[in-house]
Protein backbone atom coordinates (compact mmCIF):
# COMPACT_ATOMS: atom_id res chain seq x y z
CA UNK A 1 0.00 0.00 0.00
CA UNK A 2 2.79 2.41 0.91
CA UNK A 3 4.46 1.74 -2.46
CA UNK A 4 1.25 2.70 -4.29
CA UNK A 5 0.92 5.84 -2.19
CA UNK A 6 4.57 6.79 -2.85
CA UNK A 7 4.15 6.26 -6.60
CA UNK A 8 0.95 8.31 -6.57
CA UNK A 9 2.64 11.12 -4.66
CA UNK A 10 5.62 11.09 -7.05
CA UNK A 11 3.28 11.19 -10.05
CA UNK A 12 1.40 14.12 -8.53
CA UNK A 13 4.63 16.01 -7.80
CA UNK A 14 5.91 15.30 -11.32
CA UNK A 15 2.70 16.35 -13.07
CA UNK A 16 2.21 19.41 -10.88
CA UNK A 17 5.76 20.56 -11.33
CA UNK A 18 5.86 20.43 -15.14
CA UNK A 19 4.37 23.85 -15.71
CA UNK A 20 1.48 22.28 -17.62
CA UNK A 21 -1.75 24.27 -18.04
CA UNK A 22 -3.43 22.30 -15.30
CA UNK A 23 -1.45 22.84 -12.11
CA UNK A 24 -2.16 21.10 -8.84
CA UNK A 25 -3.25 22.75 -5.65
CA UNK A 26 -4.27 20.24 -3.02
CA UNK A 27 -4.98 17.79 -5.88
CA UNK A 28 -7.37 20.24 -7.51
CA UNK A 29 -6.57 21.57 -10.99
CA UNK A 30 -6.10 25.29 -11.33
CA UNK A 31 -7.34 26.35 -14.71
CA UNK A 32 -6.10 29.75 -15.87
CA UNK A 33 -8.96 32.23 -16.21
CA UNK A 34 -9.89 33.30 -19.72
CA UNK A 35 -11.87 36.50 -20.15
CA UNK A 36 -15.27 36.20 -21.84
CA UNK A 37 -15.17 36.77 -25.57
CA UNK A 38 -17.71 38.70 -27.62
CA UNK A 39 -20.67 36.54 -28.64
CA UNK A 40 -20.49 37.73 -32.24
CA UNK A 41 -20.76 34.44 -34.12
CA UNK A 42 -24.23 33.32 -35.17
CA UNK A 43 -25.29 29.69 -35.10
CA UNK A 44 -28.53 28.65 -36.81
CA UNK A 45 -30.32 25.74 -35.19
CA UNK A 46 -32.33 23.29 -37.33
CA UNK A 47 -35.63 25.02 -36.40
CA UNK A 48 -34.32 28.29 -37.93
CA UNK A 49 -33.65 30.10 -34.64
CA UNK A 50 -30.29 31.76 -34.13
CA UNK A 51 -27.92 31.73 -31.19
CA UNK A 52 -25.13 34.24 -30.50
CA UNK A 53 -22.05 32.28 -29.43
CA UNK A 54 -18.63 32.94 -28.05
CA UNK A 55 -15.92 30.87 -29.71
CA UNK A 56 -13.54 28.70 -27.69
CA UNK A 57 -10.76 27.91 -30.16
CA UNK A 58 -7.56 27.71 -28.13
CA UNK A 59 -6.78 25.02 -25.57
CA UNK A 60 -6.99 27.58 -22.76
CA UNK A 61 -10.38 28.84 -23.98
CA UNK A 62 -11.72 25.28 -24.26
CA UNK A 63 -10.45 24.36 -20.78
CA UNK A 64 -12.02 27.40 -19.14
CA UNK A 65 -15.25 27.39 -21.15
CA UNK A 66 -18.16 28.85 -19.20
CA UNK A 67 -16.62 28.35 -15.75
CA UNK A 68 -17.65 30.91 -13.19
CA UNK A 69 -20.64 32.23 -15.15
CA UNK A 70 -23.72 32.74 -13.03
CA UNK A 71 -26.08 32.94 -16.00
CA UNK A 72 -26.31 32.29 -19.72
CA UNK A 73 -29.11 34.21 -21.43
CA UNK A 74 -31.46 32.45 -23.82
CA UNK A 75 -30.21 32.84 -27.36
CA UNK A 76 -26.57 32.74 -26.25
CA UNK A 77 -23.97 30.00 -25.90
CA UNK A 78 -20.41 28.91 -26.49
CA UNK A 79 -19.07 26.96 -29.47
CA UNK A 80 -15.97 24.87 -28.79
CA UNK A 81 -13.81 24.21 -31.84
CA UNK A 82 -11.36 21.33 -31.54
CA UNK A 83 -8.20 21.01 -33.62
CA UNK A 84 -9.17 17.61 -35.03
CA UNK A 85 -12.07 15.16 -34.82
CA UNK A 86 -12.05 13.02 -31.68
CA UNK A 87 -14.05 11.68 -28.75
CA UNK A 88 -14.29 14.72 -26.45
CA UNK A 89 -15.94 14.35 -23.06
CA UNK A 90 -16.82 17.45 -21.07
CA UNK A 91 -17.15 18.05 -17.35
CA UNK A 92 -18.81 20.78 -15.35
CA UNK A 93 -15.97 21.54 -12.92
CA UNK A 94 -16.35 25.08 -11.47
CA UNK A 95 -19.51 25.65 -13.51
CA UNK A 96 -22.20 27.46 -11.59
CA UNK A 97 -25.02 26.85 -14.07
CA UNK A 98 -26.46 23.81 -15.78
CA UNK A 99 -26.09 23.53 -19.56
CA UNK A 100 -27.35 21.64 -22.57
CA UNK A 101 -24.33 20.24 -24.44
CA UNK A 102 -24.42 19.27 -28.13
CA UNK A 103 -21.60 17.45 -29.97
CA UNK A 104 -21.30 17.83 -33.77
CA UNK A 105 -19.07 16.23 -36.37
CA UNK A 106 -17.04 18.04 -39.06
CA UNK A 107 -20.22 18.39 -41.18
CA UNK A 108 -21.99 20.18 -38.27
CA UNK A 109 -24.27 17.14 -37.84
CA UNK A 110 -25.40 16.47 -34.25
CA UNK A 111 -23.83 13.18 -33.11
CA UNK A 112 -24.60 13.30 -29.38
CA UNK A 113 -26.10 15.55 -26.71
CA UNK A 114 -26.43 15.91 -22.95
CA UNK A 115 -29.56 17.82 -21.90
CA UNK A 116 -29.86 19.43 -18.47
CA UNK A 117 -26.22 18.79 -17.59
CA UNK A 118 -25.85 19.83 -13.94
CA UNK A 119 -23.01 21.96 -12.57
CA UNK A 120 -20.43 20.21 -10.41
CA UNK A 121 -20.05 21.85 -7.03
CA UNK A 122 -17.63 19.31 -5.61
CA UNK A 123 -13.94 18.63 -6.00
CA UNK A 124 -12.58 17.84 -9.46
CA UNK A 125 -12.40 14.11 -8.74
CA UNK A 126 -16.14 14.05 -7.98
CA UNK A 127 -17.18 15.72 -11.25
CA UNK A 128 -18.51 13.24 -13.82
CA UNK A 129 -17.72 13.54 -17.51
CA UNK A 130 -20.43 13.81 -20.15
CA UNK A 131 -20.40 12.79 -23.80
CA UNK A 132 -17.37 11.75 -25.76
CA UNK A 133 -19.05 8.61 -27.09
CA UNK A 134 -19.08 9.78 -30.72
CA UNK A 135 -16.45 11.44 -32.86
CA UNK A 136 -16.97 15.20 -32.93
CA UNK A 137 -15.17 18.36 -33.93
CA UNK A 138 -17.52 20.97 -32.45
CA UNK A 139 -19.33 21.20 -29.12
CA UNK A 140 -22.09 23.72 -28.46
CA UNK A 141 -23.12 24.69 -24.93
CA UNK A 142 -26.52 26.33 -24.52
CA UNK A 143 -28.80 27.25 -21.61
CA UNK A 144 -30.63 24.34 -19.98
CA UNK A 145 -33.82 23.53 -21.86
CA UNK A 146 -32.52 24.54 -25.29
CA UNK A 147 -32.39 20.98 -26.64
CA UNK A 148 -36.05 20.46 -25.74
CA UNK A 149 -37.16 23.97 -26.77
CA UNK A 150 -35.62 23.63 -30.24
CA UNK A 151 -36.49 19.92 -30.59
CA UNK A 152 -32.87 19.01 -31.38
CA UNK A 153 -32.18 15.45 -32.51
CA UNK A 154 -29.13 13.40 -33.40
CA UNK A 155 -28.59 13.62 -37.16
CA UNK A 156 -29.79 17.22 -37.57
CA UNK A 157 -27.41 19.84 -38.96
CA UNK A 158 -26.48 23.03 -37.12
CA UNK A 159 -25.37 25.85 -39.45
CA UNK A 160 -22.52 28.24 -38.70
CA UNK A 161 -19.68 29.87 -40.58
CA UNK A 162 -16.31 30.28 -38.90
CA UNK A 163 -15.03 32.68 -41.52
Amino acid sequence: MRKQWTLSLLATVFLCGTGATLLCQENEPVIPRVAPRAANTLVMLPDGSTVHVELAKSEAEREYGLMGRTSLPQGHGMLFIHDRPGAYSYWMYHCKIGLDIIWMNADHRIVEFSPNTPPCRGKARTCPSYGGHATSLYVLELPVGSIKEHNLKVGQVVNFNLG
